[in-house]
């Protein structure tokens, strides 16, 4: 109950009406001392006749019925206005898994980063309990978005980075070109904060064009051996402007090497097909749910004290026009 005080009102109230009634019953005895009364011979033989008892005995019966039929719609009738409420709990079952978009920064991808932004903003609307995170990187890896299951709050980061992006554009590559892709790889896996929890099923989608620079010290096959160890699955995404066509190939062996699939694609042909792919892919790895803390909600809930209310009036009303009260 929202206002159980209110319960305090009943009892005054039962109590203001039995002072009355004894109040009344007082002053008609003292008005018929008073009058003058005729003399009725033979009552007591009414009153022995089975007639009469019978309509004494009934007459009883729905003075009782009246008195509980109008307690019971007194304390419903408040009951209601202190309005009672019922609380229901439900236990949120998340998706035990964890994906990270790792994005490769350069100048080479500036057209592309956007677009893949984009589509990453559908791909986080699609996702049920998953914790997904961005991460990017060009000479050293930075994780940007940390893994959330907060959409809406992930949906707006990616809009302030896809404003970035094309304000600055190459202005937030260090390097301008080339990508410390392996050492950038290796970052993204280790944005996860569970990374040695296996019962978690990690996933990284990788986005770059594959023109890696010299400078960098772990390579992409190197990263996925270190991703295979904590069964951190690669889903790779490059482009068709690549010239580098043996770290192309190396970067398939990578993704192949860790369970995961490759999508190559051109600049202005990466769309919601390749996502739901991908989507489609991630979602067919195992992974346990785990239930968070249930969510309790409350409402009003009057409809039966409504009901037994009006019923209880009506009998009480009904039983006063009877009898004439």
């Amino acid at each position: 109950m929202r206002y159980s005080w209110l319960f305090i009102i009943p009892p005054i109230v039962i109590l203001g009406l039995i002072i009355l009634a004894v109040y009344r019953y007082h002053k008609k005895s003292k008005e018929r001392d008073l009058k003058r009364m005729a003399v009725i011979s033979h009552t007591r033989t009414i009153k022995m006749l089975p007639a009469y008892r019978r309509a004494i005995q009934r007459y009883r019966i729905l003075l009782i019925f009246a008195g509980v039929s109008f307690l019971i719609s007194i304390f419903s009738f408040t009951a209601v206005a202190a309005r009672p409420i019922a609380s229901e709990a439900k236990e949120k079952e998340n998706n035990n898994r964890d994906i990270i978009l790792c994005l490769d920064t350069s100048g080479s991808m500036s057209e592309f980063q956007r677009m893949l932004l984009e589509y990453f903003k559908e791909f986080a609307k699609r996702l049920k309990g998953e914790r997904v995170g961005i991460t990017i990187f060009d000479g050293v890896p930075a994780n940007i978005v940390p893994l959330s299951d907060d959409y809406d709050a992930v949906i707006d980061i990616t809009n302030e980075l896809e404003r970035d992006f094309l304000q600055y554009g190459s202005a937030v590559s260090k390097n301008g070109v080339v990508s410390a892709i392996g050492d950038g790889v290796v970052g993204c896996i280790n944005s996860f904060d569970k990374l040695e929890d296996s019962s978690r099923s990690k996933s990284v989608i990788i986005a770059t064009d594959n023109q890696a620079g010299s400078d960098e010290t772990v390579d992409i096959n190197q990263a996925a051996r270190y991703a295979k160890r904590y069964n951190v699955t690669f889903y790779g995404i490059s482009t068709n402007s690549s010239t580098n066509a043996q770290y192309e190939r190396l970067y398939k062996e990578a993704v192949s090497h860790t369970g995961g699939t490759f999508h190559n694609v051109k600049n202005d042909e990466i769309n919601a097909e390749t996502i739901t792919k991908i989507v489609d892919k991630i979602a067919e790895q195992e992974s346990s749910k785990i239930t968070g803390a249930p969510e309790i909600t409350y409402h009003d809930s009057p409809v039966f004290l409504l009901i037994v209310s009006g019923i209880s009036f009506t009998i009480f009303a009904a039983i006063v026009w009877r009898l004439r009260l």
